[in-house]
């Protein structure tokens, strides 16, 4: 399943921008490369990716498109996530203070909570945006793991 689509950056962004950094042929730049675009996006998420594949079964199922559509669509967390870092590697070199570059971090955040379990996905309409792994917190926790234990009456006499 794809998180973003080039649509996607320009819905967030604007045209103009993606323009302006994609767009190496024309002088004045002019139109969106959806080539480069998509280069960022399928890095992008396979960043994303990485960590889900941490906590959730890969590829995610999706969530129903509660904008009316029959085919399932990627959570708005992970398109959110997708767009961000794929705005930032389209960018050739960003200041620690530039909103490109805290978007990014933030979206790193977001995805270190991901896999430690601590920021779980969701969909709109409340239905499952993926299979979480096995073992991940679904399991009881066994304290002893041998079938004999030593107690005080078999230590007695010992020293």
């Amino acid at each position: 399943m794809n998180y973003a689509n080039p649509q996607d950056l320009i819905l967030a962004f604007g045209e103009q921008e993606l323009i302006q950094l994609t767009d190496r042929d024309n002088v004045p730049p002019a139109v969106v490369d959806t080539f480069r675009v998509e280069g960022a996006i399928d890095a992008a998420q396979g960043v994303v990716d990485g960590y889900v594949s941490q906590r959730y079964a890969l590829p995610i199922s999706g969530c129903d498109d509660w904008r009316g559509g029959a085919e399932k669509v990627a959570p708005p967390l992970l398109r959110r996530l997708t767009v961000d870092i794929a705005r930032y590697y389209l960018y050739d070199d960003l200041a620690p203070e530039h909103e490109v570059y805290r978007r990014y971090k933030s979206s790193e955040k977001d995805l270190e909570r991901i896999a430690d379990g601590s920021l779980l996905l969701s969909c709109p309409l409340g239905d499952s945006p993926g299979t979480l792994i096995a073992g991940q917190g679904d399991l009881e926790t066994r304290y002893c793991f041998s079938p004999r234990q030593v107690t005080d009456a078999d230590l007695k006499g010992f020293a």
